[in-house]
């Protein structure tokens, strides 16, 4: 069957065709939310480690020059990134006795977590070049497998219920499984860090990642394979293709992505996300730095950090009166702006003097209330972004008769890494030509200028730049009443 094209005023396309097998009868069970909640934390192991060691590993511990590992983790991104939009549509389409999305996840739990642990515990005959190419190529395994787990998985927290309120409860669930479960893990994985006489800071000692590696790549499969398996009762409750439906070719994957692209509150969302993306990516450059270098803090004091779950846990208590009162779209600008500030603050209250020096026993709770206060603006941003794709996807279907949770699942995750991978390689870029930090530093061996220009960057010019989805979010249209129109003429047309 061909595809129909997108009509953009909106006519009574054919009748759809996705079918539930059965039609739930009340809200979600307590156990689902639980279990699919779980599949957040694979993700949250994958992100902490190449956000927070990969660089600093391969550059600070290898020797390996900061833009050129830059380089190679922005390559993976984009090669991953043109992989997204195409196992979302796949997945949209795809038919087997696990429903659409539960076949792939179950085949991507070998790849990812294998291709984890080689990333962390490269050869050590490996030099330079070597090196990088084995961090390309473990990365873009890794990636690329982990998009097999990650868009279904996503797709299936928009299709679990058809409730305008209870959408936001499950996002909330994977938001408190993933932020409580990321917070134990923080916590105790710095213990295979520990310091010595020869590393005062564990993170920069090479003996410590193969065990490191061992231990995430087997906490990745645990529970992959453990939220998979407990959500399988529900495929009976999730949209499925029918006879009716082809297995998509790869025009037709594209056909539908531009379909999806077509839907001007995806776009929306889809271009707020590639900006902000960039700018995220850029700044996770400089998170070790900034926490190791500028802050003075090593593992004993970073850990502490996971105390900011508190302020995750708080979003996850409020979200609740919050959306009852205001638009999703309202709050998640709200949550914008206050990161952007809150950012800019942290910086300037060092530069006014008005912060205590490092390793007064002052600073760090200090800066664990302020990651609180962030984390809290940051998952009402995480959760209303979520819940306000689930909208879209109402809306998708009943403009071209495609459920395309898999496409919009992918296709932000597809804007997420492309420009996160830019962003990326920018920033090493920045870190080694434009701040001139030395390669293979340890706290205390780098100059207060240095240190002062990575500040400025990370602090104030990169917040700022906030400006920019702040605005583009500002012309997302659907309202709590524009989405219940849109199901109810959906419930028309299913019983018709």
């Amino acid at each position: 069957m061909a595809l129909k094209p997108f009509n953009q005023e909106g006519s009574e396309p054919s009748s759809a065709g996705f079918q539930r097998q059965q039609r739930r009868q009340g809200p979600v069970p307590f156990t689902t939310k639980l279990a699919q909640g779980f599949s957040a934390l694979p993700g949250q192991h994958k992100d902490w480690a190449f956000n927070t060691l990969l660089l600093l590993y391969y550059s600070q511990v290898l020797g390996l020059s900061a833009s050129l590992a830059a380089l190679a983790i922005a390559a993976s991104l984009l090669i991953d990134a043109i992989t997204d939009p195409m196992v979302g549509a796949f997945s949209d389409s795809f038919r087997s006795r696990l429903g659409r999305r539960h076949g792939l996840m179950l085949a991507s739990i070998l790849p990812t977590c294998g291709a984890m642990f080689a990333l962390f515990s490269p050869p050590e005959t490996l030099q330079d070049g070597g090196l990088a190419a084995w961090m390309l190529a473990c990365s873009i395994v890794l990636r690329i497998s982990f998009t097999f787990f990650a868009v279904p998985w996503g797709a299936i927290a928009a299709e679990l219920s058809e409730d305008y309120a209870e959408r936001t409860t499950i996002i909330a669930y994977r938001m408190l499984i993933g932020g409580l479960g990321g917070v134990i893990f923080i916590f105790f994985i710095y213990a295979l860090f520990p310091a010595s006489d020869a590393y005062v800071n564990g993170l920069f000692n090479p003996a410590s990642y193969p065990r490191f590696a061992a231990v995430i790549a087997t906490l990745m499969a645990f529970w992959m394979l453990l939220s998979t398996l407990a959500t399988l009762d529900q495929i009976k409750f999730l949209p499925q293709p029918n006879q009716a439906v082809a297995r998509p070719n790869p025009g037709d994957m594209i056909h539908r992505v531009y379909a999806a692209l077509a839907n001007k509150n995806f776009r929306v969302l889809f271009v707020a996300t590639l900006i902000a993306a960039a700018v995220v990516g850029t700044g996770q450059v400089f998170d070790t730095y900034m926490n190791t270098f500028f802050w003075g803090f090593g593992p004993e004091e970073l850990k502490w950090m996971s105390l900011s779950f508190l302020g995750m846990a708080l979003s996850i208590v409020t979200v609740g009166p919050l959306q009852r009162r205001f638009e999703k779209r309202n709050i998640m600008l709200a949550a914008v702006t206050s990161l952007t500030v809150l950012q800019i603050l942290k910086v300037s209250c060092r530069f006014a003097g008005w912060l205590p020096d490092n390793h007064d026993p002052l600073l760090l709770p200090i800066l664990v209330a302020h990651a609180c206060l962030m984390l809290y603006s940051y998952f009402l941003m995480l959760m209303m972004f979520a819940s306000m794709i689930a909208d879209v996807a109402d809306q998708q279907e009943l403009q071209n008769g495609l459920r395309q949770e898999g496409i919009f699942s992918g296709g932000i995750s597809f804007s997420t890494k492309v420009t996160t991978g830019a962003g990326l390689t920018i920033g090493g870029l920045i870190l080694e030509w434009v701040i001139v930090f030395p390669v293979g530093s340890q706290p205390g061996e780098v100059s207060g200028d240095i240190l002062r220009r990575m500040a400025i960057i990370d602090g104030i010019v990169l917040p700022a730049l906030n400006l920019v989805p702040f605005v583009l979010l500002l012309k997302y249209t659907l309202s709590r009443e524009a989405v219940t129109k849109i199901q109810h003429a959906l419930d028309e047309r299913r019983n018709t």
